[in-house]
Parts: C-alpha cells; structure tokens; sequence
C-alpha cells in the first residue's frame, strides 16, 4: 500500500478512486468535483454510491462510502470491510483510497485493515479447474494506496504505516497457524514456525523434545500430552531489547494442536473445529514477531507447551492424580479440561524456573467464555490491577472488546479438591473465572492476567474484523501490552 498527498489533479489519473468520509464538509474539502457528484447520488445506509465520467482515453469510476454511524474503531472498520468487499467484487486491482482529517485519530486502524485486505485461507481450494486440469487462477491482488486530504503530517503517517504493516504480518501470521490443519500443524511444526519467524524478526527460540520435556518436570503438560503418537514440543522464545530495565514478562499461549477432549470425549460437531485449540500459542507467537519486528522497547518470553489431548492406551483419565512442575498435584475430575493443565506448566516454568516478573496468559480456555460474552469480547481477568489497565488500554488501541470478570478467592474455592492439592475442573457455574484461577495457582505468587478467547479466535462466519476462520486476536494486544509494561 502506498500512500501521497490527496490531490484533485493526481486523482484524474487514476481509473478508480474511493472517497471515504464521514461529513459532507470532508468529502467538499476533499474534492469539490466529487462532492458535486456525491450530492446528486446521495448514498444513504452505508452503501456505495458510483459514478464515472471520460477524460480523455481514460475511464474515471468514483466511488462514495459515507459512514452514517458516529465515527468510531468499529465504524470505520465496517466501512473499510465494503470497500474491500466491492472492490473484489468488481474484480479491481488497483483502487486510491481518499480520506480527510476527520478520520485521523483512526488512521492506524486504517492502514492495518487496508494490509489485511488480501487475507484468507484458501490455498488447499483447488475447485474451478481448467479443462487442460490446472487451477483456475485466483483473483488478482488488491492494491490499495491511500491518499490523504489536507492536515496529515506525512512523514508521522509513514510511521504508523510501517508499523501497522508489522502488527498486519503478525495478525496475518497467527491466522494462518491457527487455520491450518492439526495433520499439519503439529507441535513439531508450529515449533518449526517459531524457530523460522524467531530468526527472520529477531527473537531466540529454544525447543524442547518429549524427553527433555520430561526430565524438566513439566508433568501436567506430558500427561496431557502422552495419550496422542504424535509427540509434544515446548517451546520457549526469547526478546530482550530494554537493556535498562531488569524485568521480564511473559506470555504463556494455549497449545492443544487437536483437543478430542480425551476420554471425557467431545461430541462429534465440537470436534470439527479443535485444530483452532491453540490460537493463544499463535497470539503468542505473532505477538513475539511483533514485538521483534518493531524492535519495541520490552524484554519478553513466549512460553507455548504444544500437544494433542487424544484417546488411547497411553492417556489419562477421570480419576487421576498427576504431578506438576509446581510440585502441586491435581486430581482430574475431566480430561476435556486438559488446556489448564498444559498452561500450569508453562506459567509454573515461566514464574519460578526462568524467573519472568509478570505473566499473562492468552487460551481458548472455557466454553463458559462463549456463553458469557459472545464471540466478539474476549473475557479478561487477572490479581493485578497494573496488567489488568494495560491489557484494557492495548485493547481500545487494537480495535479489539474485553471484559474483565471477577477474580474473588470465594470462586477459586470451587477448584479445591478433597484428594490432592487442587482439582482441574470445579463445576459449570463461573465456569470461566474457575478454569482461569486454577491457572493462577500455578504463578507463583506472581503478577497475573488471563485473556480467554474461546468465543473470540475462531469465527465460523467472515467479519468485519476478520475472513472466515481464525481472527488472529491478542496478536496485537499482547505486544502493545508487553510495549507498555516497559514504558
């Protein structure tokens, strides 16, 4: 995407160009031709208006979208989501974008939704074949430059841009994890990922194997882990860039690469869409790129305990007690709970083993989160009311809705078990503030918060925030949170 100062006499050349404004004052500002064309076509109900006049041998098509909504992170996007959706449906490959000042505080939200236009996951599509039996060839590539009005500070925006293109890569990178097939991302491939996206952005990553996994006591995590072939991998990535300050924060992701629920066996229709159970260790991972790309001021690890939770010999059962690397010991009341027992672990390692100052952690943790609050806001709760306002305000820049539920010890009570130190699962009830503090029980006394984002990862409809599939949530968040625990 490019983008250069609005001028009426560089629009002409040009065969398509959209108008974006919110005011008819912006749109005059913006170009009094087109606002002479606008009026006659009076576009109502967020719907675009076009017409197209001849200069010379060229064919000029405008196109009007006025956003009627009051201006706000959601009116803007749905409007952007039109434009894209139009622009494709015209088969357009080239298309300027014209805004005015009225939309500058959202600019940033701009220039990400305009990088994510060519997003999707459709490369194992081959329908539509050619008699000669090839693929018929996919829709152009939408290029969209972006051309400002009067009042942008250009060199501020070129800024913005770059680092909205990076936030876009790592949105776009945690998509397309989660939205691969648990047959391909395995736990050793999304480690592969890591280790690949670590040295391109800058961050370190180690990978440790069944064995060492093991002899690390990462117990809870390899009794999930051992009822499936195919062998777990934990890995941890590494991002040190603020020499002046001694802190560490981590990020510890959900890493169920298929959850079947193990012998507490899910329904067939749940099942469908569990290779989506680790969209918290992609958030993790897209955020460490993020943050490594940037070269953001933050010294961070990413913690992800990668496996299936499967059905065989091999597997754990209602009824057992398991160690942890916590040195707590838990009674399983339900294998379907496995992702809490996984990120026990990875939450114990990070506070105790590697010594991380605060922690938050990022799951697809609770059906209970879905039932509360929908798919659109994810649920936020966490001991530190610091944590807590920076995930709040990292939230209102990314665009993206939380709530934050409580966290009262009256509620951890329903974790206590009669037969070892804690139970893996406490009822149907608070469901989701249940699972979220048995994850805390394992901190360590540490500064802690949880993002669960069973409702908000995976979409099974196409968005204005996202295309079918995985939405890529937390990626953005969590960076500009870790951003600003450093600042």
């Amino acid at each position: 995407m490019k983008i250069s100062l609005y001028s009426e006499a560089g629009s002409n050349r040009l065969s398509s160009i959209v108008y974006l404004y919110h005011s008819d004052e912006a749109l005059e500002k913006l170009s009094n031709s087109a606002y002479e064309s606008a009026k006659i076509l009076t576009p109502k109900g967020g719907k675009i208006a076009k017409t197209q006049h001849i200069d010379g041998d060229n064919v000029i098509r405008r196109w009007y979208l006025k956003i009627e909504k009051e201006l706000s992170y959601d009116s803007v996007e749905e409007a952007l989501e039109n434009i894209i959706t139009s622009c494709k449906e015209e088969a357009l490959s080239e298309v300027t974008l014209a805004i005015g000042c009225e939309l500058a505080d959202f600019t940033f939200g701009i220039y990400k939704k305009l990088s994510l236009a060519n997003d999707g996951f459709t490369h194992y599509i081959t329908s539509g074949m050619s008699p000669e039996n090839k693929p018929a060839e996919k829709p152009a590539v939408l290029n969209i430059s972006l051309n400002l009005g009067e009042g942008f500070e250009i060199e501020a925006e070129n800024k913005k841009l770059e680092q909205a293109k990076i936030i876009a890569e790592g949105i776009s990178l945690a998509r397309r994890l989660v939205n691969e097939p648990a047959n391909i991302m395995t736990p050793d491939n999304l480690a592969n990922e890591a280790k690949k996206h670590g040295e391109e952005a800058g961050f370190s990553v180690k990978v440790y194997d069944e064995k060492q996994i093991v002899d690390m006591n990462l117990n809870a995590f390899y009794s999930v882990a051992k009822g499936s072939d195919t062998p777990p991998r934990f890995i941890v990535m590494e991002y040190n860039n603020a020499p002046d300050s001694d802190k560490k924060l981590a990020l510890v992701g959900k890493g169920l690469m298929y959850d079947s629920g193990g012998y507490a066996i899910k329904p067939g229709d749940s099942m469908y869409t569990m290779f989506c159970d680790m969209a918290g260790a992609a958030a993790v991972i897209g955020a460490m790129y993020v943050l490594a790309k940037g070269g953001i001021k933050a010294n961070v690890y990413g913690i992800v305990a990668a496996c299936e939770n499967m059905v065989s010999g091999h597997a754990y059962r209602n009824g057992d007690i398991i160690p942890s690397h916590a040195g707590k010991y838990i009674e399983i009341i339900n294998t379907d709970a496995e992702g809490r027992l996984t990120l026990a672990d990875a939450i114990s390692y990070a506070t105790s083993t590697l010594d991380a100052d605060a922690v938050i952690d990022i799951a697809t943790l609770t059906g209970a989160a879905l039932i509360a609050l929908g798919d659109e806001i994810t649920a936020l709760l966490g001991d530190d009311e610091k944590l807590c306002e920076i995930l709040n305000t990292s939230a209102e820049k990314s665009g993206d809705k939380i709530w934050r539920l409580p966290a009262y010890d009256c509620i951890a009570k329903n974790n206590k078990s009669e037969r070892a130190d804690i139970k893996n699962s406490g009822g149907r009830l608070a469901g989701t503030a249940i699972g979220a503090l048995f994850c805390r029980a394992f901190a360590h006394g540490k500064p802690w918060a949880h993002l669960d984002i069973a409702g908000t990862a995976y979409h099974e409809k196409p968005s204005a925030k996202a295309p079918l599939g995985a939405t890529g949530v937390g990626v953005e968040m969590l960076a500009r949170a870790a951003e600003a625990y450093f600042k």
